[in-house]
């Protein structure tokens, strides 16, 4: 660990909490353009592609934050970094998993603050509101219209302007000099993995706002306009709102492999550098 951050599988963890993530967001959206702040939240499927593939980890690690986005990346940071330190072996490995998983202290050792990407999100939008900044959503559900009048009935000091993630090749300049018409505060790339980061290298300045964050699946959860319901808290407790999340989409069970592979590769890691 240095300098407030880790890296997992050669992706860099910016440590820190949802109050300090959004302080800094908060503090550069109320500022006057310059160059946009750039925030993604890499989760394990972001992690083991990076661990294989240089282009996409380099893409990963040229933002300005990287949020430590699930109970998995505080696992790994205080499986890999963390005390006691944690002996190399398939013992090892299972105490971590099933014993020390549970023990808050020993997960927040490294990364203070345990989240899903919509943790830091929700309140981000509530801060945006209040200030009655400038937010774009590009993404999300395929019906822009629906999304912004569900975000805006919750949100009613924000100022809203929604685009859809699903756009042809040819339209993609069209987007981009739409979004940086609207001079956003804060603009929520919502396309997925890599896509969403990809788009925010290559258009960043191009877009104009103060601030671009990869947003994921956020605006799926019917907190934030969606359709998907949070798991209840007591699952979140235990670590298992991804089995609440697979009941409810069945059809995310080839992304839940990520998973396993995600465990074996931060195993192999340990060993590298024990």
């Amino acid at each position: 660990m240095k300098d407030n951050k880790v890296y997992i599988l050669g992706v860099r963890i910016d440590l820190l909490t949802i109050k300090e993530i959004n302080s800094r967001i908060i503090e550069q959206a109320k500022k006057p353009y310059h160059a946009p702040l750039v925030i993604f939240k890499p989760y394990v499927e972001f992690l083991s592609l990076a661990s294989r593939n240089n282009d996409i980890k380099d893409l990963i690690n040229s933002s300005d934050i990287n949020v430590a986005d699930s109970t998995a990346v505080a696992w790994s940071a205080s499986y890999l970094y963390g005390r006691p330190e944690m002996r190399w072996g398939l013992i090892s490995l299972f105490s971590s998993l099933v014993f020390r998983l549970q023990s808050k202290s020993w997960l927040a050792q490294i990364v203070p603050e345990q989240m899903a990407g919509v943790d830091q999100t929700i309140p981000l939008i509530n801060q945006a509101n209040k200030n009655r900044l400038k937010v774009g959503i590009i993404g999300g559900p395929k019906d822009t219209a629906t999304l912004s009048r569900a975000v805006t009935s919750r949100y009613k000091d924000i100022r809203l302007s929604c685009w859809s993630g699903f756009f042809d090749k040819p339209n993609e300049t069209e987007i981009v000099e739409e979004i940086a018409a609207e001079k956003l505060d804060i603009l929520f790339c919502a396309m997925g993995f890599p896509k969403q980061e990809k788009f925010i290298s290559k258009h960043k300045r191009a877009l104009g706002a103060k601030v671009i964050i990869g947003e994921g699946g956020s605006f799926d959860y019917d907190q934030l306009g969606g359709t998907i319901k949070r798991s209840p808290a007591l699952l979140r407790s235990i670590h298992l709102e991804w089995l609440w999340r697979l009941a409810l989409q069945p059809k995310r069970l080839r992304r839940q492999f990520a998973i396993p592979n995600f465990i074996h590769k931060v195993y192999s890691e340990k060993k590298r550098i024990k």
